[in-house]
């Protein structure tokens, strides 16, 4: 999966039977930069996450190994889906036991819980572009495979984050109590499919 958008002269994107070790620290540490301190989740909560599916992340990594960006994806249960669409929930209520070991949650939903790029790659690069393709190129592949469409939630706090998330073919559906703008979205797999034309015209 995803061969058609890491053939990138500087970035590739990395799965999770590409890791040759547990991402969480660095992928934290990316999250402090974007975040700051007081948003991003702590590093227990983050491998505790990846500990119960290993599918969650895509990795965008230069030629040199050095960590661009990612991606998070988290294939949730009914009940905890549900509830990221609620005004008042956030990312830290997710526990490792909310999440499924499949890499789409069919009966229940995905959350996309970050797409982080590096500060130094933010404004000149592909790189959030690059992240947002192996999700959809991975999410067609699973809903061939089953048949089914997949729900899709996500919270934005940026004017660039609501782009990315609007770029993958999600909605507006309400605001949180903190002021996030609240995304949904029931895709299939012709949805996905002009999802990832769109995307891909933009890498051109």
């Amino acid at each position: 999966m995803g061969n058609s958008i890491s053939r990138s002269l500087k970035f590739r994107i990395v799965r999770e039977q590409e890791f040759r070790e547990d991402p969480c620290v660095v992928l934290q540490e990316l999250a402090v930069q974007n975040y700051g301190p007081s948003l991003a989740l702590p590093v227990s909560r983050l491998r505790s996450w990846y500990e119960k599916n290993n599918s969650i992340f895509r990795i965008a990594v230069t030629a040199e190994n050095f960590v661009a960006g990612y991606i998070s994806s988290l294939p949730l249960f009914p009940e905890i889906f549900e509830r990221t669409l609620d005004p008042d929930f956030q990312e830290s209520f997710i526990a490792a036991e909310d999440i499924n070991t499949s890499f789409c949650a069919f009966d229940g939903g995905l959350f996309i819980s970050s797409i982080v790029v590096a500060p130094c790659y933010q404004s000149s690069s592909p790189v959030s572009l690059l992240l947002r393709l192996a999700l959809v190129e991975d999410l067609i592949s699973e809903c061939s495979k089953e048949n089914k469409g997949i729900r899709i939630s996500a919270q934005t706090i940026s004017t660039k984050g609501e782009a990315c998330i609007k770029s993958l073919g999600l909605e507006a559906c309400g605001v949180t109590t903190s002021g996030w703008k609240i995304y949904y979205g029931k895709l299939g797999r012709v949805d996905l499919q002009r999802v990832l034309q769109q995307l891909q015209q933009k890498l051109l």
